[in-house]
Formats: C-alpha cells, structure tokens, sequence
C-alpha cells in the first residue's frame, strides 16, 4: 500500500515540471504551483508528527541486489521535514513579491520545487544510497539556483565554485558508503530484506557493524562521511563556496543558507549519529573541533564584511559549527546531543531565513545594494522591515529569551561539560572557541545591523526606501514570531526527539552566565564604533590582522593559486599530454598494422605459380637456417 507519507517528497517533485509548463503561458502561475505542493508537503508532515509518536513510519521495496528504496520517518526525520516543509513554504510565499518583475520566474519556481523534494527525499530517505541520490539533486539544484542570473559573470562563476567544492565532500561520502558496503556485505551480518546500507538497520546495528568492520575501517567510513557533511554544510576547510553564492537571488540565499541545504551535512552525521558513536572518542573530538573551530573561523570573517549577504552567508557557516560541534559532546548527553544539535538547527532556520528575507526586502527597495556601508536610517524609511530584522538579529546573537538564546548557550554549556568530562586541555578547545565564536558573532552582527539601521541615510536610495506592503512581510512576520517565542518548546523539543528526554545539566555560573556578558560587551563595542558614526572618522582598515581578514585567511588564493592552478591544471596537463601520446602510439600502431595488411593483400594474387614459389622461397630459406645453426 502506497503510504500517505510519500507525498511529502512526491507533492513538490511532481509540481516542479507543472510549475514549468504552466508558467511559459502565465508566469505567476508557477510561484503558485510550488507554493501549493508545499503546502501539501507541510500538511503530510504535520499529519505524520502527530500519527507516528510511538513508531517509525517505514516502507522498503527492493531496488537491486540487496539495495532498498523507500521511506523511514522517524522523530528526527519528522521534525526535519516539518522544518523544511515550513520555511521554505514562508520563502515562496515572500519569493512570489521578490521574483515578480523577473522575466524566468517560472524556471526559478520550478528548480526550487524540485530543489525542496531533494532536501525532503533526503530527509525522508530509508537507504544511504536513496540518501545520496537525493544529496545529490540537491546539489544540481543549488548550482542552478546559485548561477540563476547566469547572464552575470560572478554568479556563473559562483556556481561552479559551489558544484566543484561541494564535489569534493559528495566523493568522500560515495567512498565512505563504498567501503561500509563492501565492510558490512563481506561480513556474515544478516541485513534482512533491507540491506546493508538500510538506515534503520545501521543505526540499531552500529555496534555490531563497528564488530564486523573493525575500528579502524569503521573510523575511516566515519570520516569519509563527515567529509561529505563538511563540504555540504560549509565547514572548514570546504566553507568557501557559501559567500560566493550569495550572487544568487536573496530568496535562494534565505532557501539554500537556512533551512534546506547546508543543514544536510549535519542532518547526515545526526541520521547515523551511532556509526560514529562506535568509531570512538577520537571521531567525536573530530567533530568537535572542526565545529568549533569553524564558528569561530566564520566569526571572524564576518566581522569585516560590508556585503550584507556575506555577513549572513558567514555567520550561516558559524551557525552550522555550532551545530556540528554539539555532535561532537557525546560524554555530555549521549545521543541526546542530537536534540541539542537538531534544535539549534530548527531555531537556525527560523532566524536566518527571517533576517535574509528581511534583507531581500531591503534590497528591493535600494536596487540591490549590498554595501552597509552606504545604507543608514533605515529604521526610518522602513520601520517594519527593519524591525522584523532587528528581531533577527537578536535572536542570532542569543539575546536572553530569544530562541538563539535557548539554543546556543546551551550548545556552549555542552562544550564546558565536555571539557570537565575529557582528559586534558585539549578538550578545552570547542569551549574556548565557541565562547570567542559567540562574541565574534555580536560583533558582525550589530555591525551590520547598527550600519544599515542607525543614522542617516548615506546614499539616495537609502533616502527613498520604504516598506513593502503589509502583506508581503507576512511570511517574515511568521519567522520572526517562531524566533521569539520557539525557545519556550526547548524542554518538549528535546523529550520529542530524544525520547526520554533530557535533564539539561549546569555549569558554574562564571561560565554559564560568561556568553551573556560577552554579549552585553559586544553590544557595547558595536554601538560606540557604528552606532555612532565613529566608523567613518577612523581608518579601521589599519588595525592589526585586518588586511588577512578582508582576504579571508588567503584561502581562495590557496585553493585557487596553489590547488586548482598551481597543482590540478599541471597534473591534468600532464595527463592530457599522456593520453594524447598514448592515443597517437595506438593510431600509429594501427597504421602500421593496416600497411602490413596491404603488402600482405597484394600477396593474395590468385595465381597458382606464385603460390608454388614462395613455398619453395620459404622452404629453401627454412634450410639454409637449419644448415646454418647446425654449423654454428
């Protein structure tokens, strides 16, 4: 029996080519084609959390060998369809005002439609394999979306940037799902009718798997993965291709940076979360170290952007360190780290998708100008946007009863605990980095916010804007409400996904209270340098490190000077070279052959005499060589 649940994956895949034929004749058709799968999708889902409390919600069918296709929906999964259902429902209903006046909007309809059933399939899926396909559309989808504006060099070239650096995490977790295949399938493991690379079986199997594999295959199946979790969810080194991005629509920022796509790496390490339980403590540090390290790393970055899409696309990649990082405090909570990691996610994509449609309105109404630079006032000219930003972008710095602040100092309690429960200073680190990470982002936060907000307007279109019409803020308003008050269904949220729930644990109060301090001094900082103009008196391109931040550590020259052409370009060079002499030695081998071929032909006469001739020349020759080798 086909189950209702399918539609939650099948609902905006089908409507993707309906967007498409119904939009070439009426363009606004096709915003309202994906809208309404959504709908359906966010429906099925709501459906789904409350009928499926008790039990997964599972079907297979046998793809090929003991490879399965299907769906399994768990708590985890159902709270990640809802989210994603959900806001990106609020971003095509703001799209449909942002994309009015472009004349593809049909074709932009019709990739986010198919770009939201990837993320849910991926969501949804029963089998790694299924999971990786759905990965993988995902990341078509992102390439076309980020270079939809084609006709624009930096978002061609963006696109690439995002499909080739994203193909390098995708390869690691297509060999990470090779060597568990071929680990668990030469073992005497029974799989059942699922097969080896079934998620509900891997996660209710780990340990035996970890037994089958042994440690050290298991730990390097476990870093292949989260190889593939770095590149989609741009964590160090891979982030680099999230900033490019933002050439993309700002609808495609908010859809691709909040809910749907960069959270898919985390998602991948929460779906298998006890695969890297059994590989050891030492995988856990991993996690949480680039984690941590990545917020931090991001922060710092942010701080020194004047592109409004770039602090937010560098305080996305900060976020989602948050996010991996927890993964990583195993000691802490056990699986529960997953409900802590999961629901800074959830609240992640409330908040950001909020403050980058905020922005896309902004935007509108200065005819895409990005610089904060030359903003200031906006709080005047558009005192419902701004605000519904300003709530943003209290909720990304923790402001106390926010929904960031439930979510993140939480995470960052968790790293202190960690800290007490590891063995030695080393285990310090995610805590200390983490604590720089949350004062780094009050810095780029308010920067921005302070920059675009207060003041006076510094060019003539900050001058004329104004807010749009009531009703297309709606989807924002939503966001923004769910920023302020989700922190309250902390305790529930946790009970829900963990099962059992959790009793959240308290560091001493020096440290739990230590990040709100932080905020109050960054707030302060921010306000004296930029609430004030002082900015523009003081040369701040001068301060110490401030020229290695404005290049990004040097990364994209790294990648690109020393990787691509320095290193990729010679090699291919070189093997380009190889396979043409290679291929001019067959050629040249064959035409020898078919020279051959035609001094043998001219042999086939026909005469008889002939013939008779050359057995007697090849008879005769045959002697003289026996005489000759004989007398030797």
């Amino acid at each position: 029996m086909l189950l209702l649940q399918w539609l939650i994956v099948l609902s905006p895949l089908v409507a993707a080519p309906i967007a498409l034929i119904a939009g070439r004749s009426h363009r606004d058709l096709a915003g309202v084609v994906a809208s309404l799968a959504i709908t359906i999708s966010l429906i099925v889902s709501a459906i789904t959390y409350f009928s499926s409390v008790n039990s997964p919600v599972s079907q297979n069918y046998t793809w090929f060998y003991n490879i399965s296709y299907g769906i399994y929906i768990d708590h985890l999964a159902i709270v990640m369809a809802l989210m994603v259902s959900f806001v990106s429902l609020m971003i095509h209903l703001f799209a449909m005002y942002y994309m009015k006046k472009d004349p593809n909007r049909h074709v932009y309809f019709t990739e986010t439609s198919l770009f939201t059933a990837g993320m849910l399939g991926v969501v949804i899926s029963s089998n790694l394999l299924e999971f990786f396909m759905f990965w993988e559309l995902v990341g078509l989808c992102s390439y076309l979306l980020i270079g939809f504006w084609f006709f624009k060099p930096n978002a061609a070239a963006a696109a690439k940037k995002a499909f080739i650096v994203t193909r390098v995490g995708d390869l690691l977790f297509l060999i990470g799902l090779v060597v568990l295949y071929e680990g668990i399938t030469s073992s005497s493991l029974a799989t059942g009718s699922a097969g080896p690379l079934s998620i509900s079986y891997l996660i209710t199997n780990a340990t035996s798997v970890a037994m089958a594999l042994g440690t050290a295959k298991l730990f390097f199946v476990s870093v292949m993965l989260l190889g593939g979790a770095i590149g989609k969810s741009a964590q160090f080194p891979l982030h680099v291709w999230i900033p490019d991005a933002m050439e993309g629509p700002t609808t495609v920022s908010a859809l691709i940076h909040a809910a749907t796509m960069v959270t898919a790496g985390i998602y991948l390490v929460a779906r298998v979360y006890p695969l890297f339980v059994a590989s050891g403590s030492d995988m856990l540090y991993i996690i949480a170290i680039i984690g941590s390290f990545t917020a931090l790393f991001a922060g710092t970055l942010g701080v020194v952007m004047n592109d409004i899409k770039r602090i937010l696309a560098y305080s996305t990649i900060s976020q989602l360190g948050y996010m991996l990082a927890s993964l990583g405090f195993y000691s802490v909570y056990g699986s529960g780290e997953i409900s802590l990691g999961l629901y800074h996610l959830v609240v992640h994509a409330f908040f950001k998708a909020l403050l980058f449609m905020a922005a896309g309105a902004i935007l509108l109404a200065l005819m895409d100008l990005r610089d904060v630079r030359m903003m200031g006032g906006l709080w005047k000219k558009m005192p419902a946007t701004v605000s519904l930003f300003f709530i943003g972008s209290l909720s990304l710095v923790a402001f106390p009863f926010t929904s960031g602040y439930f979510s993140k100092d939480t995470i960052i309690s968790a790293s202190w605990l960690y800290y007490q429960n590891g063995a030695g200073l080393m285990y310090a680190l995610p805590w200390i980095f983490l604590v720089l990470g949350s004062l780094m982002t009050v810095l780029y936060t308010f920067r921005m916010f302070f920059m675009v907000a207060l003041g006076e307007p510094r060019s003539h279109l900050a001058e004329e804007a104004k807010d749009p019409k009531l009703y297309v803020l709606l989807p924002i308003g939503a966001l923004a409400v769910l920023s302020l008050i989700f922190g309250y269904f902390q305790t529930p949220f946790y009970s829900y996904v963990n099962g059992a729930g959790i009793t959240l644990l308290s560091p001493p109060a020096l440290i739990e209270y230590l990040p709100m301090m932080l905020l109050a001094a960054g707030i302060a900082i921010t306000y004296a340098v930029y609430g004030t103009g002082l900015w523009q008196k003081r040369d701040l391109s001068r301060l110490p490190g401030y020229r290695m931040l404005r290049n990004k550590y040097y990364m994209d020259r790294l990648f690109t000077n020393a990787i691509a052409e320095g290193t990729i370009l010679p090699v291919s060079g070189a093997v380009g070279r190889f396979e043409d002499g290679y291929n001019s030695g067959n050629e040249r081998f064959g035409r020898g052959f078919l020279s051959l071929g035609t001094v043998l032909r001219k042999l086939q006469s026909g005469i008889v005499e002939n013939y008779f001739l050359l057995i007697v020349v090849a008879i005769s020759l045959f002697f003289i060589f026996i005489y000759i080798t004989e007398g030797i």
